[in-house]
């Protein structure tokens, strides 16, 4: 699989067997999700263990994302048959109180005081929606702008919304357990607002799990704080379902590109999800605004895209990766080539230098010796046209790579000389399933001396095939 764009597919009733799971796998998927507001403990053993079997039938590392479920604010009880009627005036309390078509309250108060005048409120996934026209003591009374039928325990999203402090519930730690008991490679932590909220979440893994972490940035708290966000993750998830009813819906693709502009620059993996191809639940076809979509997020430099609805519960989720794979492979030729200051670093400047290596010898492929997968992320983050082969021992640091744009992993022995590391490097430039080089052709080299030590990077070799 030459493809440069990741793909994560969410699991769900629709691709639970064996089977389905091999041919998502097939068809491109890089990495598997799994929802842990769904999934059991039984689920995920079972999905885990159809997910390594692809893995071993396919000869390729296959990621598991495990996604925390996160506080999901809703409203509490409510009368049976409550209608909200457009023009009418509604109280949102922070104290509980029996819900009607008069008043409602929230399962998180301290909601309540940060709403201001003129905030947008949606309700039940923004099938209705309010506007706050007055702030009181202890709620807000807001105007029904679109109406409808409203149930118990919907789910509430609003302008700037936040929480006053972030918590790690009973059901994100009972995930958090069975990602360790599956071996998730990757731990996506809904809701960041601050940088202490993902070392939160870091200080509860068991000592020795070292997985990827991915803050998904679904409030404009987040959006503001990303760059602190950033120093204590692994990478972003653009979460555009939460986030686009927590900011202005027009502002939402700006600051997707910058989110993502921000990831290049800091050498971090980010994820664009939510609705890409959401038509596809249903239809064989995508829209075409779906897949400039698609195809925009890529052109901006995103590293992955991630399935949600389409996969877990679609009609036709085979097709749906069939489809993404497709814009992948038209769009990924027109990304340019990137090029940041670089910090003072040694592992920075060879990163860099190795691009322009490989431009300038006319380089077919990119060799990179890593233990932990840095170095392969920050020669991705400048976008090479050559193809990037990541070679480690680490079996858990190849499936993290699949997060990386245009990384492919080798596991390999450990490497002790210079030598060894030559002769490693020719082999796999042989006998790779990306693109084998021939007599003549160039191939860079790049590693750290000492061997096995992290964040080491200070080698560049330019090599050629000799017979």
């Amino acid at each position: 699989m030459n493809k440069k764009v990741r793909i994560i597919a969410t699991l769900g009733p629709a691709t639970e067997s064996r089977e389905k799971i091999y041919q998502l796998a097939k068809a491109g998927v890089d990495i598997f999700r799994l929802n842990f507001s769904h999934a059991t403990e039984e689920e995920a053993l079972r999905r885990t263990s159809f997910i390594r079997a692809a893995e071993r039938k396919l000869g390729r590392p296959l990621a598991i994302l495990g996604d925390m479920p996160g506080p999901k604010i809703r409203i509490g009880n409510v009368k049976e048959g409550t209608i909200l009627k457009k023009g009418k005036s509604i109280e949102i309390h922070s104290t509980i109180v029996a819900g009607s078509a008069q008043k409602i309250s929230l399962n998180y108060s301290s909601i309540v005081k940060h709403l201001k005048r003129d905030a947008v409120v949606y309700l039940d996934d923004g099938k209705i929606k309010l506007r706050i026209a007055e702030v009181k003591s202890n709620y807000v009374l807001a105007e029904v702008i679109v109406g409808g039928e409203l149930s118990s325990r919907k789910g509430f999203s609003a302008d700037n919304i936040r929480f006053d402090n972030f918590t790690v519930g009973k059901k994100d730690k009972e995930a958090l357990r069975i990602m360790h008991l599956i071996g998730a490679d990757i731990i996506a932590v809904s809701f960041v607002q601050t940088a202490a909220d993902m070392r939160k979440v870091r200080k509860l893994l068991p000592k020795g799990y070292d997985p990827a972490f991915v803050a998904k940035i679904e409030t404009k708290e987040g959006v503001e704080n990303a760059e602190e966000i950033l120093k204590e993750s692994d990478g972003l998830m653009v979460a555009r379902g939460d986030l686009g009813f927590a900011v202005p819906i027009a502002e939402l693709p700006l600051i997707q590109k910058e989110l993502i502009e921000l990831s290049l620059k800091k050498g971090k993996p980010v994820i664009t999800a939510t609705q890409m191809l959401e038509s596809m639940i249903y239809n064989h076809m995508p829209t075409r605004a779906e897949v400039t979509d698609v195809a925009n997020a890529i052109l901006d430099g995103t590293d992955a895209v991630m399935l949600s609805g389409e996969t877990a519960v679609g009609e036709h989720p085979i097709e749906v990766i069939k489809m993404m794979t497709q814009i992948i492979t038209e769009t990924t030729p027109r990304i340019e080539r990137r090029v940041f200051p670089e910090s003072h670093s040694t592992a920075n400047a060879v990163s860099a230098a190795v691009t322009a290596a490989a431009r300038q010898v006319d380089a077919k492929l990119i060799m990179v010796f890593t233990k932990s997968g840095r170095t392969a992320t920050s020669i991705a983050r400048h976008r090479p046209r050559r193809p990037i082969i990541a070679l480690t021992p680490d079996k858990e640091t190849l499936r993290k790579l699949n997060l990386v744009w245009g990384v492919h992993g080798e596991k390999v022995a450990n490497v002790k000389r210079v030598t060894q590391l030559i002769a490693i490097a020719k082999h796999v430039a042989k006998n790779n399933p990306i693109l084998k080089l021939k007599k003549g052709d160039a191939f860079v080299i790049c590693a750290g001396v000492p061997f096995g030590e992290s964040g080491s990077t200070n080698l560049l070799l330019v090599e050629r095939i000799r017979k």
